[in-house]
C-alpha cells in the first residue's frame, strides 16, 4: 500500500464530458520517480458525500491519494466539507493565516476580497492548508486512516506548482523501489506488427516492462522498471532493443515529436521544406511550426483546397487535375514540386484526398490520400515515383491527423534515404 497512489478528480464538468481531465496523468507522471504507482483514478461529481466516500475507499487501498479541484469559493465547491467527512465529521475552522494571506492578495489588486472568499480559508481539524502562490485557493494535507492525502485545487498551472514545491517534498522520505519510465515513439507500424517486433521484450513478467500504444498513426513503445530493472543498463538495453526492432520507423523518445525529428534531419543537411496541402488544410503546417526553431528548416506553403488554387498558387497544370483527378498521384507531385520550387526549397511535400463523410467514390472511397514528396535535386521525369496512395481509416478529424503523421514521416524517411520503406495503411 505504502507505494501506490491515486488520483481523484473532482467535478460536474468531467462527469458532464464538459472539460476533458488532464490533471490525473501529471499526476500519476509526477509521482513515478518517488516509486509511487498510481493504481487507480476516479472522477466524481461536486458532491459532498460522493466525493467523502472517494477519499475513504481510496485511502483504504493507497499510501497516497492526491485529489483536484473543488477548492474555490462557491456552493459547489465541496472539498473541504468533504474531506473533514472522511476525517469522521470534524469542524472546518478558520486559518487565520491564510485569511490574512488572501485579504492582501485583494488588496494588492486595489479590491476589497468578497466575503464568499473567506470560505477558501477554512480547513478541517487536524488537517494543514498548503500555499498556493499561483491563486487563491490553498490545498490542504491531511491523513486519513493511514494515507497521505492532498486535495489542490483544479486549474493545471496552481496545481502543477503545488505539487512540484509542496506534495512532491512531503513524499520524499519514504523508502521506496525506484520506478523509471521512458517512450520511443515509431510512426507507419500498425500496432500488432510492432509488438510482434519486439517479441519477449513484451513479457508481461519482464522488468523492464514494455507496453505499447498507438493513436493516429503513431505507435508508441513505454518502458517501465522498478529496481534493477530501473539501472541505467537496464533501460538503455530496453531502448536499444526496440530502436533495433523498428528501425528506421522510430523517430523518438520522450517528448520528442515527428516535427522534432524532420526538423533534425533538414539542419543536418542545411535544407529547409514547403508543404502544399488540400485535404489536411494547414494541419501539417500547423504541426509543424509546433516545434521550437521551426523558422530554420520550414518556410511555409500553400492551402490549395480547391482546384483553382492548385493550378494559380501552385502551377498544377488544369490538364492533369482532368485527366487524374485531384486526388492522384500525378497532382500530389505536382503540388509538392509546386510548392518546393515558388519557395525556393530543396523539398516539397503535400496531400491531397477524400477525408469525408461525402465526396468518395468506389474507385476513390473516403479515406483515399495521395502523399507527395519532392526533392528538386532528383530530376523532375522521377518525381512521380515520390508519391505514395494511403486507404485511411475513421472520421473526417482521424483521417487529416493520421496522414498528417503519415506525411511527416514519409517526409522524414525519404531525406533520411528510406523512401521505400511502406508505411501503415498504404496501398501499392
Amino acid at each position: 500500500m505504502e507505494n501506490t497512489a491515486a488520483v481523484l478528480s473532482i467535478g460536474d464538468e468531467l462527469m458532464l464530458g464538459q472539460v476533458s481531465e488532464r490533471n490525473a496523468p501529471w499526476i500519476a507522471n509526477a509521482l513515478l520517480p518517488l516509486g509511487l504507482m498510481v493504481r487507480e483514478f476516479r472522477t466524481v461529481p461536486d458532491n459532498e458525500a460522493e466525493i467523502a466516500r472517494a477519499i475513504v475507499e481510496l485511502a483504504a487501498h493507497a499510501g497516497v491519494v492526491v485529489c483536484t479541484g473543488g477548492l474555490g469559493p462557491t456552493d459547489d465547491d465541496l472539498t473541504r466539507q468533504a474531506l473533514a467527512r472522511a476525517l469522521g465529521g470534524v469542524p472546518l475552522c478558520v486559518d487565520e493565516e491564510a485569511l490574512s494571506f488572501l485579504e492582501q492578495r485583494f488588496a494588492a489588486r486595489g479590491m476589497e476580497m468578497p466575503e464568499i472568499n473567506a470560505r477558501q480559508a477554512l480547513c478541517p481539524r487536524g488537517a494543514t492548508l498548503i500555499a498556493n502562490r499561483l491563486g487563491t485557493a490553498p490545498g490542504i494535507a491531511a491523513s486519513v486512516n493511514g494515507s497521505d492525502v492532498f486535495c489542490l485545487p483544479g486549474p493545471p498551472n496552481e496545481m502543477k506548482a503545488m505539487v512540484e514545491e509542496s506534495v512532491l517534498p512531503r513524499l520524499t522520505s519514504g523508502a521506496r523501489a525506484a520506478v523509471r519510465t521512458l517512450a520511443i515513439h515509431s510512426c507507419g507500424l500498425s500496432e500488432s506488427l510492432a509488438a510482434t517486433r519486439l517479441g519477449a521484450l513484451m513479457d508481461r513478467s519482464a522488468n523492464p516492462l514494455v507496453g505499447t500504444t498507438a493513436s493516429a498513426a503513431i505507435v508508441s513503445a513505454r518502458v517501465r522498471g522498478w529496481g534493477a530493472g530501473a539501472s541505467d543498463a537496464a533501460m538503455d538495453a530496453a531502448a536499444a532493443h526496440i530502436a533495433q526492432a523498428w528501425g528506421p520507423y522510430v523517430f523518438g523518445r520522450g517528448e520528442e515529436t515527428l516535427a522534432h525529428s524532420l526538423g533534425r534531419a533538414l539542419l543536418d543537411r542545411a535544407e529547409k521544406i514547403a508543404v502544399a496541402e488540400s485535404c489536411t488544410g494547414g494541419e501539417i503546417g500547423s504541426f509543424l511550426t509546433s516545434a521550437p526553431g521551426s523558422s530554420q528548416w520550414f518556410v511555409g506553403g500553400v492551402i490549395a483546397y480547391a482546384n483553382s488554387v492548385k493550378e494559380s498558387a501552385l502551377g498544377v497544370p488544369s490538364a492533369l487535375i482532368e485527366a487524374h483527378g485531384a486526388v492522384s498521384g500525378e497532382v500530389a507531385c505536382a503540388m509538392a514540386h509546386g510548392a518546393a520550387e515558388r519557395c525556393g526549397v530543396r523539398f516539397g511535400l503535400s496531400t491531397t484526398g477524400i477525408a469525408g463523410p461525402d465526396g468518395g467514390t468506389p474507385t476513390k472511397p473516403v479515406g483515399t490520400v495521395w502523399i507527395g514528396f519532392v526533392d528538386r535535386e532528383v530530376p523532375e521525369s522521377a518525381q512521380q515515383g515520390m508519391a505514395r496512395a494511403f486507404l485511411i481509416p475513421g472520421g473526417r478529424a482521424e483521417v487529416r491527423r493520421r496522414t498528417t503523421a503519415l506525411a511527416v514521416q514519409l517526409a522524414r524517411l525519404s531525406i533520411l534515404g528510406h523512401g521505400d520503406l511502406p508505411l501503415l495503411w498504404e496501398t501499392r
